[in-house]
This record gives structure tokens, sequence and C-alpha cells, in this order.
């Protein structure tokens, strides 16, 4: 029964084949007026119609599949553009906060060029790693300290002047009395008329310098420079120019407001200043202020 199946099922095969090779020379030979290219013309009468009709029925689907694709491709092109802006956006910041480093850094060093830096002195570069939270103390910590050659009483400066003197130190790192500390005391000297007084810090972060005898002549935007007495800075460091002065006739002495070169509040790198062997500094404070 299965044989004669598959036997029936291969002859209609070959009959269909056989009709279609016979159809197909018919197809070519007869002219283009003949019966089979009529039929054909016929037919496509028909289904154009029928093509163009769901094609119009498709079309608006096939469009907005389109255009659904579209949008996540732009969605996702969208997403990698923001990726790489924040990236290039990190990138710029970067290069940004490091040219504003080398440009703090070569001003630094530049003080290493003037006049006052004495020739056998050595230095050594920090970062500020913090800062005292309290008004009543003016301090900071830079990352350097015995290690690197940084002791008690050592001056500390940055590329616009005096910023203070080492008060303690660890291995690792070290502190930093700033001179607008209230217990801060520096002797100092008008550069233009060679006075002499003591530039005091105080609580409100000003800086004032007192004892400038009455007779002395102190004018505004005079600047004031470290005097070198009483071995506990650097001679000669630029500390602030002269903001205003006081010359009462109950006073002793000229009281005068200078305004730091440095801005503290900023502070981010650090040039300590290292003596050679046997100098003497005076630390202001004793270790651990």
């Amino acid at each position: 029964m299965v044989r004669k199946t598959v036997i029936k099922r291969q002859a209609v095969l070959v009959l269909l084949i056989l009709v279609s090779v016979a159809m197909l020379t018919w197809y070519f030979r007869e002219p283009d007026d003949g019966l089979l290219h009529a039929s054909q013309r016929g037919g496509l009468r028909l289904i154009s119609p029928l093509e163009s009709g769901i094609s119009v029925i498709i079309t608006p689907f096939r469009d907005a599949y389109g255009w659904m694709a579209s949008l996540v491709n732009a969605r996702g092109e969208n997403e990698e553009l923001h990726r790489e802006v924040e990236q290039l956006r990190g990138q710029l910041v970067a290069l940004r906060e490091a040219d504003a480093e080398n440009r703090r850094l070569r001003s630094m060093l530049g003080i290493l060029d003037q006049p006052f830096y004495p020739d056998d002195y050595g230095h050594v570069a920090a970062r500020v790693v913090g800062r005292s939270a309290s008004a009543w103390n003016a301090t900071i910590t830079i990352n350097r300290g015995s290690d690197d050659g940084i002791a008690m009483g050592q001056t500390v400066v940055n590329g616009e002047g005096l910023v203070g003197q080492v008060s303690a130190v660890a291995g690792n790192s070290a502190q930093v009395l700033l001179i607008v500390d209230n217990t801060s005391r520096v002797e100092a000297k008008v550069q233009s008329s060679q006075a002499q007084g003591t530039v005091i810090g105080s609580v409100n972060g000003m800086l004032e310098m007192d004892f400038v005898e009455k007779e002395a002549k102190v004018e505004e935007n005079d600047v004031v420079v470290t005097s070198g007495t009483g071995r506990l800075f650097v001679k000669g460091v630029p500390i602030g120019v002269v903001s205003g002065v006081s010359d009462q006739e109950v006073d002793y002495f000229k009281r005068i407001a200078v305004t730091p070169f440095v801005d503290f509040d900023r502070l981010e790198e650090v040039l300590v200043l290292i003596p050679p062997a046997g100098a003497d500094q005076v630390p202001l404070v004793e270790e651990g202020r």
C-alpha cells in the first residue's frame, strides 16, 4: 500500500514537470498575442490593484516600524554621545586642574630665584592635605615630614610670599603655623623705609604690624617683608602690603594694617625652606601646637 502511494506521488511529480516544460516551451515559441501571453497580461491586470491595495495598507506599518527602529538607534547613539561627553568633560576638568597646578608650582618655584632666597638653603615642595577647623588655630597639614628633611622652625612659603613656620613634625607629614594665627609673630620691616616692627596674626585672619616707631615713615601700599631678626624666618620674604596706618597720640607705636600676599583660603601647595646643617632657626611654639 505504501509503495503504491509513493509510486503515484512520483508519477504526479513527473507529470507536473512535463507539463511545466511543455508550457514553458509553448510560452517561448508562441507570438506575443498568443494565449499564454494574453493570460499573463490578464493575470497582471488582476493582481496589480491587489498589490497596490496591500502596499497602501502595509506602508504606514512599514513606516512606523522604520521610525521606531530609527528612534531606538537614535536613543542608543544619544546615550553613547552622552557617555562620550561626560568622559571628555572629566578629561577637560582634569587637564584644567593639572594646568592650574603646574602654573602654581612654576610660580612657587620661581621664588627660588628671588634675591632673598639663601644660596645654601634647600627646599621641599609639599601639598596641603588638611586645615584646622577652628578660627582660634590657623594651621595646615602638609604631606611631607621628617623623612623628607623637614624640621621644627623651618620657613614655609609659596609663590606669593610667606605662609608660616613648621610647628610640628611626623615622619611623613608636618603641621605649619600660618602667619595669620593669633599666636604668630613675624619680625618684619617696611621695605621702602626699613622701619622695623612685628607682624602679628589675629583670630579674624588679619595681620597687624605693631611696635613700629612713631617717627618711622610708613604709607599705604608699602611692601612688608621679613627682617630676619630673631632667627625665626628667612630674611626678605614678602609678607604683604600696608593697607592702613594708625598714628594716634595715645599710642606709643604706629599700628599698621597689613594685607597678606598669600591667599590662605586657596592654599594648595607650599615650599619648605631647608636650612644648611648647623643653621639655627627657632620655632615659634613648642612642638605639638
